[in-house]
């Protein structure tokens, strides 16, 4: 009978700064096969969002040795132990309010309950061009240029789109 070769996962919190490394985070988690347990976006004044993922050693080593060539993500926290969680869960739900807006604001930039909600809170032009510009950068520094001509043609939709309501409602 041949031997099973299991290599140790670790859980890793990883936590990012903005949208752009969080993108670029995790564009790299998936090429390298890495499990995201799961993600969340809570942007804070002092960070943007965080990664809890299941990575061998040499996943770890090889994401850290990234980070300092591709700044990938801003802190890095390996959970070896029950209670080192516990601990984490409780710092972020000190104050319940702003763990319960965290949870809405990973799961829906907005709260819908009708159909008139999705026409008042849709986002600006100005945001969807934010949003797509440090997406395209993201991909422009990972040479995905086909993700980036999508991207570019959305981003020239959205412009033609906005231009021509404008020129409707004067």
């Amino acid at each position: 009978m041949s031997k099973w070769n299991r290599h140790r996962e670790l859980e890793v919190f990883l936590t990012t700064f903005n949208g752009e490394q969080h993108l670029r985070l995790h564009g790299w988690l998936k090429r390298n096969d890495v499990i995201i347990k799961s993600e969340n976006i809570v942007k804070q004044d002092d960070y943007f969002g965080v990664f809890t993922i299941y990575a061998t050693e040499n996943q770890l080593d090889k994401l850290k040795d990234q980070n300092l060539e591709r700044d990938l993500f801003l802190d890095l926290e390996v959970m070896s132990t029950e209670s080192e969680r516990w601990n984490l869960f409780q710092d972020k739900t000190k104050d319940k309010d702003k763990l319960f807006e965290s949870i809405q604001n990973f799961m829906f930039s907005f709260q819908v309950r009708d159909k008139k909600d999705i026409e008042t809170d849709e986002m600006s032009a100005k945001d969807k061009i934010k949003d797509l510009d440090l997406m395209i950068e993201a991909f422009v520094e990972e040479e995905r240029y086909e993700d980036c001509a999508l991207l570019v043609k959305i981003k020239d939709k959205i412009k033609k789109h906005y231009k021509k309501n404008k020129i409707k409602k004067l």
